[in-house]
C-alpha cells in the first residue's frame, strides 16, 4: 500500500517512497532494491517503537498511516492518468476501505474527519490517535483573528475577557455549564472565576475553575498579581466545593486552570507549585498569554470584532 502496487493507492517509485518516509520526518532513503521488501523492513522497523496508546500502534506507525491517506499524494497520482485508457485511479476511500478491511483482525480502523486528515482509532476502547494531534501552523486567517484577539485582550476588562473570550473558547472545547461568576459577586468566588464541568468517555464528569488575572502574574511582592495571591485563590476554589444545579448538589472541583491575558513568569510558576502539597499541585493547569491567543485564534476564528474592540459571537455559533 506504501508503494502503491495495490490498487486504488498511489504509486510510488524510489524518489517518492524516500520522500514519503522524510514527511513523516524518518531519515530513510530507498536503496535501490525491491520497493515492496524494503519498505516492509522500515514499517517492521518502525512498529517497534513505542506507542502514546496500548490500543493503537506505535507512535511512529501511526504517523505512517496518517500520511497514507494524504489527500495531496491521491491527486498528484490522478494527475497524469487517461480515463479513457482505463488506467487505474488512486482512490482515497476505496484504499481507506481497504486498508480497514486489512487491520479489521487487529482491532483497529482508519478514518478521516470533516479536513480531509486521517486517524487511526481502537475499535475496542475508542482511543484514537486524533487525542495525541500535534499543534498545527496557524493559518493567514488565523494569524489575523490572533493579532484582533491581541488588541482586544490589551484593552479589555478582566470580565470582559472572560464573558467574550474564555466562556465562548471553552464551550466550543466541548465544555458544559461554563459559568462566570463576575466580580460583582466577588464575595461568593471563592477563588474561581468561571467554572465548568466536562464529560468523559467513561461517563463520569470533572469539574473545572479558571482564576484568569488580566495582568502578568509575577513573584513581584509589590504586584497586586503576585503570585501570593494566585495561591490563596487557588487554595480557596480547591477547598470549597460548587453547587451543580443539574445533579443538584455540591461538588468538589479536579482541576484548576491559572490564566493570565499576559504572562505567567516561570519564577511566579515554580513558586505556586512549590508552595502546594503533592495532592494539591496536580489540580493546576496554567495557561499564559501565548497559549490562550493560538487557541482562541483557532477555534474562535469567527469571532467578530467591532470598531470600539468589542467582540461578538452569536448563539448560533455554539454548539449545543
Amino acid at each position: 500500500m506504501v508503494v502503491g502496487d495495490e490498487k486504488d493507492f498511489p504509486y510510488r517509485s524510489s524518489f517518492y517512497i524516500t520522500q514519503f518516509f522524510e514527511s513523516c520526518g524518518f531519515p530513510f532513503r530507498h536503496d535501490g532494491s525491491t520497493r515492496k521488501n524494503w519498505t516492509k523492513d522500515r514499517l517492521a522497523e518502525l512498529n517497534k517503537g513505542q506507542g502514546k496508546s496500548a490500543d493503537l500502534p506505535s507512535e511512529d506507525l501511526c504517523k505512517i498511516i496518517q500520511r497514507l491517506f494524504e489527500p495531496d499524494d491521491f491527486a498528484r497520482a490522478n494527475k497524469g492518468v487517461d480515463l479513457e485508457k482505463d488506467q487505474p485511479k488512486a482512490d482515497v476511500n476505496k484504499a481507506l476501505e481497504k486498508f480497514n478491511k486489512l487491520v479489521k483482525r487487529s482491532g483497529i480502523s482508519a478514518y478521516l474527519d470533516p479536513f480531509g486528515r486521517c486517524f487511526i482509532k481502537s475499535e475496542g476502547s475508542g482511543i484514537s490517535s486524533e487525542e495525541f494531534l500535534q499543534t498545527r501552523p496557524l493559518s493567514p486567517e488565523e494569524i489575523s483573528q490572533r493579532d484582533k484577539l491581541a488588541s482586544f485582550l490589551d484593552e479589555a476588562s478582566e470580565d470582559d475577557v472572560i464573558e467574550k473570550v474564555l466562556v465562548p473558547l471553552f464551550q466550543r472545547l466541548g465544555f458544559r455549564r461554563v459559568s462566570a461568576t463576575g466580580h460583582r459577586d466577588k464575595l461568593l468566588e471563592f477563588g474561581k472565576d468561571l467554572w465548568m464541568k466536562f464529560q468523559i468517555p467513561t461517563g463520569h464528569w470533572l469539574y473545572f475553575c479558571a482564576q484568569v488575572k488580566k495582568d502578568k502574574i509575577d513573584s513581584n511582592n509589590a504586584s497586586k498579581n503576585n503570585v501570593s495571591n494566585v495561591l490563596n485563590q487557588a487554595r480557596m476554589a480547591i477547598d470549597h466545593p460548587i453547587f451543580d444545579p443539574e445533579v443538584n448538589r455540591k461538588v468538589l472541583l479536579d482541576h484548576i486552570f491559572v490564566i493570565s491575558a499576559s504572562e505567567i513568569t516561570k519564577p511566579a510558576k515554580e513558586w505556586l507549585v512549590g508552595q502546594l502539597d503533592a495532592s494539591q499541585r496536580r489540580h493546576i493547569i496554567f495557561m499564559d498569554r501565548e497559549e490562550l491567543l493560538n487557541h482562541a485564534a483557532r477555534i474562535l476564528i469567527d469571532l467578530r470584532f467591532d470598531d470600539s474592540g468589542t467582540a461578538e459571537i452569536s448563539d448560533d455559533d455554539i454548539p449545543f
